[in-house]
Parts: structure tokens; sequence; C-alpha cells
């Protein structure tokens, strides 16, 4: 059985529209990025250690320049960082 994916957003980066999301039970220190436009959607990698200075973004098959990278790990960390600080009001 696959866990449950859990969406926390999404964001736009170039011609890609790129969903950020956690699986349930796993570590909340580490998002995975899936391309859901155009189709097919396919998963492009993860990022572990998100939030702290050691953060790197791991793709699968994507050989992206410098730039493109810097800029998707800053919108994933963005999404964490708000997802999180939601539930932390929710619970709280």
């Amino acid at each position: 059985m696959n866990p449950e994916r859990i969406v926390l957003g999404r964001f736009t980066l170039e011609h890609r529209r790129i969903e950020v999301y956690q699986l349930s039970g796993g570590s909340t220190t580490s998002v995975r990025l899936r391309r859901v436009a155009p189709e097919p959607a396919v998963d492009l990698g993860y990022i572990n250690r998100i939030g702290s200075p050691f953060a790197r973004l791991h793709l699968y098959r994507a050989e992206w320049a410098p730039a493109l990278r810097r800029k998707a790990k800053e919108h994933a960390a963005q999404i964490w960082a708000h997802a999180a600080r939601h539930e932390a009001e929710v619970e709280g």
C-alpha cells in the first residue's frame, strides 16, 4: 500500500506547474516535488533537511541550471514553511 500524499502547495517554474508534497508518516523535514503540468505528471525529486541551511535538492532525471534549481528550492521551502506555520496554529 502506498502512503498518502499530503499536498502542501504548488508553484509555477517556467512552463512547469510543480506540486510540493509530503508522504504521511514520513519525515517532516523533507518534501517531494512532482510536475503536474504539462502532462503526464512525473516525480521530479525531493529536498531533504528542508528549513535548514543544509537543505539539498535531489532531482531524479531533470538537468536544471543552478539558477533554476535555486528557484525550485526556494519556492518549495516557502510552501513548506507556510504549511508548517499553519499546522502549528491549528494544533496550538
